[in-house]
């Protein structure tokens, strides 16, 4: 065990953007969890937390591990600062604490109940069709872009109610918005900033406009949701300018992981063909099939957290002040806690036992939308493209951001005869 306040290193196989990793970032922690769970990385200037357990502790405990470290560090270039101000940026969601975050929560939370996505299922299926019956025919296609973003952007759209005309912007609002989020530890240069920071306050600039337009609006989209929320006086509970952030936050949150999500059940299949024939067999299977690749390989390898207080986690204490980042592939794959962890396997007892969506207070808000069309995504397109598969040696392209690695390209081959429609 270290000593109070030591900072033990981390292991040489931590490397978040290393070749390994993207294949696979659980690899990183087989090592670690057994000699070193809990280590500080010098470049990232964070403790990583690799155990279940200790994971598990962080994300419960919102009162010793704050989320307010999140949003505070993100540089705000001056010629932008009058639209998007570093003082707005603090309300992002993941840089919450309670009660101000359960008053977003609770407002946002009415856009994805249940009902209201069970409703939204048959507009996903329809989408993904059309969106399929663009390539159906060729017997090849770049998933990422072809089928998988476009699929979650357009689902998208349909859960804010908003024009066609608007796709553009939100298709490139989700990269943008990750790029300003990880900007305070992955600085953008000259003239990607620029041209990043102009488009993303474009975009609030716009989807202001459509907040005010729907503040006294009934319908059930997402922003009329939000916007027409109100207090006890008959205010609005969120600002123009929140309500904006929120929604660009949605844009990401909602489009990228779920596609990553939905590009990963593809590698899976691929790889284990007599798990796909179970599930074209017996269609009750493809709701397992996304859970336990979110469960093997969460498309957010991590969640970030800042002590606010001197804690221990097996035996290393972290003080009061320093940022955590807890290894939700490690945790996902923690041998203490599943049997055979790197097997992926659709017949698991408990198959939504992970921490792909994170848990406690944060856990995230859009899960039951990333579910219903992550699954409704892969089961349609394996319906329509029956003999589709990834060569087993396709080229790993990713975007390298440490918090949300992204993958950009996913080439994939079927027979067009086989095409059901």
């Amino acid at each position: 065990m270290t000593s109070t306040f030591e900072r033990p290193p981390a292991p040489a196989e931590f490397d978040p953007l290393s070749d390994t990793a993207l294949r696979d970032p659980a690899s990183m922690y087989e090592r670690a969890r057994t000699e070193q769970p809990v280590f500080w990385h010098d470049r990232l200037g964070t403790w990583v937390v690799t155990r279940r357990e200790d994971v598990d502790n962080v994300l419960m405990d919102w009162k010793s591990f704050s989320c307010k470290g999140n949003g505070g560090n993100i540089p705000v270039p001056e010629q932008f600062e009058s639209i998007v101000t570093s003082d707005l940026l603090t309300h992002i969601s993941v840089s919450m604490d309670p009660p101000i975050h359960t008053e977003m929560r609770r407002v946002a939370q009415r856009g994805f109940l249940k009902p209201v996505i069970d409703a939204l299922e048959p507009e996903v299926v329809a989408r993904a069709n059309r969106i399929i019956d663009r390539f159906a025919d060729r017997g090849t296609a770049e998933l990422m872009e072809d089928y998988c973003l476009e699929l979650t952007t357009q689902t998208l759209m349909a859960l804010m109610d908003l024009p066609d005309d608007l796709e553009p912007m939100m298709r490139q609002l989700r990269d943008d918005h990750f790029a300003v989020m990880a900007s305070g530890r992955e600085p953008m240069e000259e003239p990607r900033r620029s041209e990043v920071w102009t488009r993303y306050t474009n975009a609030q600039l716009r989807l202001r406009e459509l907040v005010r337009e729907r503040r006294d609006s009934d319908a059930t989209d997402l922003i009329s949701v939000m916007a027409s929320a109100k207090n006890r006086e008959g205010e609005p509970v969120l600002s123009d300018e929140r309500v904006a952030l929120h929604l660009a936050e949605f844009s990401a949150a909602g489009t990228d992981t779920t596609a990553q999500g939905m590009a990963n059940a593809v590698i899976f299949l691929s790889r284990n063909e007599d798990q796909l024939a179970q599930a074209q067999s017996d269609p009750s299977l493809w709701t397992r099939v996304f859970e336990e690749t979110l469960r093997r390989r969460p498309s957010a390898p991590f969640a970030s957290r800042q002590a606010t207080r001197d804690v221990e986690l097996s035996g290393v204490t972290i003080p009061a002040g320093d940022m955590v980042w807890v290894a939700l592939a490690s945790a996902n794959n923690d041998p203490g806690h599943y049997p055979e962890p790197k097997k992926w396997d659709i017949h698991r007892e408990e198959p939504t036992d992970h921490y792909a969506f994170t848990k406690g207070r944060h856990t995230c808000l859009g899960q039951p939308l990333g579910r219903m069309q992550g699954t409704a995504g892969v089961r349609t397109l394996f319906e329509r493209l029956p003999s589709l598969r990834i060569a087993p040696d396709f080229e790993q392209d990713f975007l390298p951001m440490v918090m949300l690695p992204i993958r950009r390209s996913l080439a994939a081959a079927w027979d067009p005869a086989d095409n059901t429609q």
